[in-house]
C-alpha cells in the first residue's frame, strides 16, 4: 500500500504510557538504564475498528511495532479523514518524535516513554485541490509569503473555503522580468491550477530556481504546498516549502509525489480490521496495562457497548490460551526487560534465585493459588451451615417467647434475621 503524507503543519501529544514498553524497546534496539534516547522517523496512523478496547482507537506504528495510540479524543476527531485515506487505497504516515528511558520501578524494568506527531487539525489535512501528475512535491517547510496576491484577489476569493482558511498545492514557474532598473532578472510565479497568483521575492526565487530546473530537466513541475486564508475584505497567501538548502539528497533522486487523489467526501468510508495485540496483553503487565487503558479512555459509544463486551471476553480467553506461549522476538524483548530489572535476595546475580515475575509462573514447591482458595471455601461452609441453624432455633426461640416476653422476642427475631442475611451473603458470595 503506497503511503500518504499527511500534512505536518501542527503536532499531537500520544499515548504510550504503561502499554508499549516492549514495542518500544524494539524500535530502539533495546534501551540503557537511566540513558534516555530518542528516535524520530515516519509512523503509521492505523485506525483498529475491531480494538475490544475501544472500537475508536488509532494506533501509532513503527513497521510492525505499534508504539502508541491517539487520545480517545482525538482519535474519534481524526478517525474520518483517516479512513478516507484507508478506503483510497493508501497508507497514512506522519512524522513521529520518540523518546524513551529504561527506568527500574517497583522491583521492575518499565519503560518510560514520550510521543509526538506532526499532524495538523483534521480539517486542515488535505488541499483543496489535488497536485499535478505530473509534479514533485517538495517538502514541507517554513512559510514564506507570497507576493503580489492582491492583484489576483477577484481569483483568490472564489478560492477560500467557507471556514476562511485552506490548504492548497501549488505550482513554482521561473519567469523573466525587467526590474525597476531595466535589468532582466529571473524571479518565481506562484500558480494555482495553472493560473498565477502571487509570485515570490527575488531574494527567495534564487534558492527555489535551482531546485524548479531540476524537476524541469526530469519533466516535471515543482509543487509545494500552501495555505490560502482570507474574508470578504481581504486575502493573503503563504507557501511552505523547504528551502535547497533544507532538501534532502533523496528527494532530487525520487522527485517524489506524494499527495496522491483522494476518494470524494462521504458521510462514512468502510475501515478494515487491523487489531493486532501488544506483547502488554501477555506479558506481567496486562492487568496495569488494561487499568491503563481504561483512563485513557474513559467513554465508549453506547452502540458499540455490546459488540466492545463480546470482544473482549473472547480476548481474555485468548489472552488464557496464549499465557504458555510466546514467539521468539517478544520473548527476546521480554527477556531483555527482565535482565535489566535488580535482583532480589542480595549477593551477586549468579548467586541469587530469581523472583518468577510473569503471569502464571509459580515457584516450584509453593503452593497454587487455586488450592489456597479451594481451602477457603472449604473452610467457610461450616460457617455458612453453622450460621443456618442458628438462624432457625432463634425463630423458633422468638416463637416460644412470643406470649411470654415481647422485649425479648423482638431482639431475638431481630438477631435471626442478621444472622440469616449473614448466611446468604457467605452462600452467594462462596
Amino acid at each position: 500500500m503506497t503511503d500518504y503524507a499527511l500534512n505536518d503543519r501542527g503536532s499531537l501529544d500520544v499515548v504510550t504510557e504503561n502499554f508499549y514498553d516492549a514495542e518500544i524497546m524494539r524500535v530502539f534496539g533495546g534501551l540503557s538504564a537511566g540513558r534516555a534516547q530518542s528516535w524520530d522517523g515516519m509512523a503509521t496512523l492505523v485506525p483498529e475498528p475491531d480494538n475490544p478496547f475501544d472500537p475508536r482507537t488509532v494506533s501509532v506504528r513503527v513497521g510492525e511495532n505499534k508504539v502508541a495510540h491517539l487520545p480517545s479524543e482525538d482519535a474519534h476527531r481524526y478517525w474520518h479523514p483517516l479512513a478516507r485515506v484507508i478506503a483510497s487505497g493508501y497508507k497514512p504516515v506522519v512524522p513521529l518524535h520518540l523518546e524513551a528511558e529504561l527506568l527500574r520501578q517497583d522491583g521492575q524494568a518499565e519503560v518510560a516513554a514520550r510521543a509526538v506527531i506532526d499532524i495538523a487539525p483534521p480539517d486542515l489535512l488535505f488541499p483543496l485541490n489535488t497536485a499535478p501528475a505530473q509534479a514533485a512535491v517538495l517538502p514541507q517547510g517554513s512559510s514564506i509569503k507570497v507576493l503580489d496576491e492582491q492583484d489576483f484577489a477577484e481569483y483568490l476569493h472564489s478560492i477560500v473555503p467557507a471556514s476562511g482558511e485552506g490548504r492548497v498545492i501549488l505550482t513554482l514557474e521561473v519567469n523573466k522580468v525587467r526590474n525597476s532598473h531595466g535589468v532582466t532578472v529571473d524571479t518565481v510565479d506562484v500558480l494555482y491550477e495553472r493560473k498565477q497568483v502571487g509570485r515570490l521575492s527575488t531574494q527567495m526565487s534564487q534558492q527555489f530556481i535551482p531546485i524548479i530546473n531540476h524537476a524541469f530537466e526530469h519533466d516535471l513541475l515543482t509543487a509545494v504546498w500552501g495555505t490560502i486564508r482570507g474574508s470578504s475584505f481581504e486575502v493573503s497567501m503563504t507557501l511552505q516549502a523547504a528551502r535547497a538548502a533544507e532538501v534532502p539528497a533523496q528527494w532530487f533522486t525520487e522527485l517524489p509525489n506524494d499527495v496522491p487523489e483522494l476518494l470524494p467526501d462521504a458521510e462514512e468510508f468502510e475501515v478494515p480490521p487491523a487489531y493486532v495485540a501488544v506483547e502488554s496483553d501477555r506479558g506481567r503487565n496486562a492487568r496495569k496495562w488494561r487499568r491503563g487503558f481504561s483512563a485513557a479512555h474513559p467513554e465508549t459509544p453506547a452502540s458499540a457497548s455490546g459488540s466492545s463486551s463480546a470482544a473482549a471476553r473472547g480476548f481474555a480467553a485468548r489472552l488464557r490460551g496464549d499465557a504458555g506461549r510466546t514467539e521468539a522476538p517478544r520473548a527476546a524483548t521480554a527477556t531483555a526487560l527482565d535482565d535489566a530489572a535488580p535482583v532480589r535476595g542480595g549477593g551477586s546475580p549468579t548467586g541469587a534465585a530469581p523472583v518468577p515475575e510473569r503471569t502464571g509462573e509459580v515457584q516450584s514447591g509453593a503452593p497454587a493459588p487455586g488450592g489456597a482458595v479451594s481451602r477457603l471455601v472449604s473452610g467457610l461452609r461450616p460457617v455458612v451451615t453453622a450460621l443456618l441453624v442458628l438462624t432457625v432455633v432463634l425463630v423458633l426461640l422468638g416463637i416460644i417467647m412470643l406470649g411470654v416476653e415481647p422485649l425479648v422476642t423482638t431482639l431475638v427475631l431481630i438477631v435471626a434475621v442478621a444472622t440469616g442475611f449473614m448466611a446468604m451473603y457467605l452462600h452467594r458470595t462462596l
